[in-house]
């Protein structure tokens, strides 16, 4: 299903979407890859865990830094997206604004799990192995931000597609791309809510595989100029 506005060249919006197709196909896969390397720290000993997420705060920094700039270039495909749908619908502009508010709270997420709890260790790891106990509480204070803004993160992002999946469910082509949405839309929000996950890396990544999924398949409707 195509939804243009009358102002728009066909050439000049397929080329879009094929663009924000090819976005969308590989920028799921690559943070796929990123949460594969997604550091971890396992020491119960406070001077033991500063240690080890300063030793690790280089790779955290990177895994964080290039998550965020995918969920830029993410946002950035889904407005052709949304206007091949047709920018006009509400449930398009919808989607859209839940979308940004969950890319705007997953970067806020991976600022304090990549980057300030990598200083503050960086910090502490340099201060007598007394001072550790202040760093766990820090600690422990970002983190539960850090799963505020995550869970904001899911909720908002599975509203998003689900939005989008009943935009698409017009179309009778599209409807297993609907579907398909509506599945990975719900599945994890409903999951995340019921306390089946929990969004530490492995759940997180869970959840990014799920959404991939259909992520992708739109990517690939989108360079077949099927949407």
């Amino acid at each position: 299903m195509t939804t243009q506005d009358d102002t728009t060249n066909p050439a000049e919006s397929d080329r879009d979407a094929r663009i924000a197709g090819i976005v969308l196909i590989a920028v799921p896969l690559l943070s796929i890859l990123m949460m594969a390397h997604h550091p971890s720290a396992s020491s119960h000993d406070p001077a033991a865990l500063v240690a080890e997420i300063a030793e690790k705060a280089t790779l955290s920094r990177i895994v964080h830094g290039v998550l965020i700039a995918l969920m830029g270039a993410e946002l950035f495909a889904f407005i052709a997206f949304c206007r091949r749908l047709g920018f006009d619908r509400s449930a398009v502009r919808a989607g859209f604004v839940a979308y940004s508010i969950g890319t705007g709270a997953m970067i806020g997420a991976a600022l304090i799990s990549g980057f300030i709890v990598s200083d503050l260790a960086a910090h502490y790891v340099q201060q007598a192995s007394g001072d550790a106990t202040s760093f766990v509480d820090l600690s422990r204070l970002a983190m539960t931000g850090n799963q505020a803004l995550a869970k904001l993160g899911v909720i908002a992002m599975s509203a998003a597609i689900v939005l989008w999946s009943v935009a698409l469910l017009r179309g009778e082509r599209d409807r297993w791309v609907a579907i398909a949405g509506l599945v990975a839309g719900l599945a994890p929000a409903i999951a995340l809510v019921a306390g089946v996950i929990r969004l530490d890396v492995g759940g997180m990544t869970i959840v990014v595989i799920c959404q991939a999924v259909w992520i992708v398949i739109v990517g690939i409707q989108l360079v077949r100029a099927k949407i």
